[in-house]
């Protein structure tokens, strides 16, 4: 009986052919009674074998392929695992760079914001004490003023009047 179990060997289709006839080369004519069942039976048992071999080698061929397309997909499949991690190496290195710059400019900014607010600080302060200057110079003058005009009317001072009659 015939065994579908796997071999090593592989069979080409020439070496079957070697082996056993193509079913258009088998003989179908029964010219003799006796022997016919057994041409039949082995022309039958042949066209089995080839069938079983052929079964064999497409079998084979299905397998390497398989292992081909797994192969190639796996080799595709690390391919786009490794393009995506670079990628994503880009893109984090990408972001890390861009806060860098937006942290060195925001820091820019400040020290230019802080400077700026120092000098109208310096400004307002410089302002603020001339009219302190000027505040004092004006009560100065106020005050001499007054004493000048007191000491105008203490100098004019005519002598009491006398009743009034």
């Amino acid at each position: 009986m015939l065994s579908f179990e796997e071999t090593d060997e592989t069979v080409t289709p020439s070496q079957a052919e070697d082996v056993c006839p193509r079913v258009d080369d088998v003989d179908t004519e029964q010219t003799d009674p006796i022997t016919a069942p057994e041409s039949s039976t082995s022309a039958a048992a042949r066209l089995l074998e080839l069938a079983a071999v052929t079964a064999d080698r497409l079998v084979v061929n299905a397998k390497t392929e398989a292992e081909s397309l797994v192969t190639a997909a796996r080799a595709s499949a690390d391919a786009i695992l490794e393009s995506s991690r670079a990628e994503a190496h880009r893109v984090a290195a990408e972001l890390a760079r861009s806060k860098e710059q937006q942290t060195a400019e925001l820091d820019r900014e400040r020290t230019t914001a802080l400077a700026g607010l120092a000098a109208e600080k310096a400004a307002l302060e410089a302002r603020n004490a001339t009219l302190r200057q000027m505040q004092s110079d004006h009560r100065r003058q106020m005050r001499d003023h007054l004493t000048e005009q007191l000491s105008l009317l203490d100098a004019t001072l005519p002598e009491a009047p006398t009743a009034i009659r």
